[in-house]
């Protein structure tokens, strides 16, 4: 009597679901590794500038005031209902908090900043004694809000590959719209071609409202006043 040949069968890894996790853990690690660079800039500059434009790495207070008002008057046109939520994200020294508090015309704004620079939260809440609580440490809002804002936010870059900023631009995006009702409200400086240039980030606005679209949901532009080639999207929560 023959005895009956058995096979064993195993299961092997799919490698291509390897391969997608290798590269996603390669893409954690070196998005960690820019927010190491820009924290260190941001803190060297903060000592070096202290609490102003500049140490921001901002043009002129004019041009941060412009694209300051360009964003939270986007927010407060989309909001169906006052007061209106938003989280400030990379707040810095907290310019945008004190611009706010200036004009009537956003007084009903219910404001939060956080930013992944320890230096800069320490800086907001040494200026705001009485507000402390409104700053946080982080990449993202801790609670949800109507709006996430990014003033300036990924134009300064330690990586020399606009692409792969471009990735992260977008996983920092998706992580916010998370803890967002409405939309995202951000700036970028805009150029032909996307591309990095000493530095600095610019991006295509035609590729970005398309990625931005099929990646999160509808999304349009408008032109900053009085800051050039400074452009405002809009990135609506799909419904």
């Amino acid at each position: 009597m023959k005895r009956a040949n058995s096979t064993c069968q195993i299961s092997l890894p799919d490698s291509r679901f390897n391969y997608r996790r290798e590269r996603n853990l390669l893409r954690r690690f070196l998005y960690a590794s820019f927010e190491r660079q820009i924290n260190r800039a941001y803190r060297n500059r903060l000592a070096d500038r202290g609490t102003t434009a500049q140490g921001v790495f901002w043009r002129s207070e004019t041009s941060q005031i412009a694209r300051f008002d360009a964003l939270l008057s986007l927010a407060h046109e989309l909001a169906p209902q006052k007061p209106v939520t938003i989280a400030d994200i990379g707040c810095g020294y907290g310019a945008m908090f004190d611009f706010i508090k200036t004009k009537p015309a956003y007084a009903q704004t219910i404001y939060c900043g956080v930013d992944i620079n320890a230096a800069m939260v320490s800086a907001c809440q040494k200026k705001h004694p009485t507000e402390q609580a409104l700053f946080k440490l982080g990449n993202a809002p801790q609670t949800t809000v109507d709006f996430a804002i990014f003033s300036g936010t990924f134009n300064l870059t330690h990586c020399d590959d606009p692409a792969l900023w471009m990735d992260y631009i977008f996983n920092s995006l998706e992580r916010c719209m998370r803890k967002t009702r409405y939309a995202l409200v951000l700036n970028l400086l805009t150029a032909p071609q996307t591309k990095i240039t000493q530095q600095i980030f610019y991006a295509n606005r035609a590729a970005f409202i398309r990625r931005a679209k099929q990646q999160l949901g509808p999304t349009y532009a408008r032109s900053t006043k009085y800051v050039s080639g400074d452009v405002s999207f809009v990135i609506t929560r799909p419904r």
